[in-house]
């Protein structure tokens, strides 16, 4: 006999803030997803394809969320993250997606002289997206997600809430 069968499926619905997180869609969208990633994570990668599509074919009945979890065996994540939130910090929620997409294209390569191609080839003013990533400038941004990662039981990247539901 196998148990799952008798499992009920999982009917919670998580409140996740969004607060003030990097968002491609309208606030009023019908459907919110909060995706919980980080840039270093090829499973994170490969998903992006899949989100793409989905915000093609919904347009403004959809939204969607970032929000930080650098897994600790990844330790070019809080670099990419850095550079991520100075991309937005410097040129707005366009900044960070343009950054967001690049760093994905970029991985695996995130060491130091890859994201400050990043943020060259963005035109970003590099020498502040060098000290953001020195100084672990958004730290306190980034450690706030995963704080919140943790509370929601989001373990593991990439991980969903689409409308509350994981």
């Amino acid at each position: 006999d196998d148990d799952d069968d008798d499992k009920k499926p999982d009917t919670t619905v998580w409140k996740v803030p969004v607060g003030g997180s990097p968002a491609r869609g309208k606030a009023t969208a019908l459907v919110t997803i909060v995706e919980f990633s980080d840039f270093q994570c090829p499973y994170c990668k490969r998903v992006e394809p899949a989100l793409e599509e989905l915000r093609r074919s919904y347009g403004d009945k959809l939204r969607v969320v970032w929000k930080d979890e650098p897994l600790p065996f990844h330790p070019r994540a809080v670099p990419a993250a850095n550079l991520a939130i100075e991309a937005r910090a410097q040129k707005g929620d366009k900044g960070f997606w343009d950054a967001h997409d690049k760093l994905f294209e970029s991985q695996p390569k995130l060491e130091d002289a890859d994201l400050e191609k990043v943020a060259t080839d963005m035109k970003l003013d590099v020498k502040k997206v060098q000290d953001a990533i020195k100084a672990n400038k958004y730290k306190k941004e980034i450690d706030a997600d995963m704080e919140l990662a943790d509370d929601v039981q989001a373990s593991g990247t990439p991980h969903f809430f689409v409308n509350g539901r994981r």
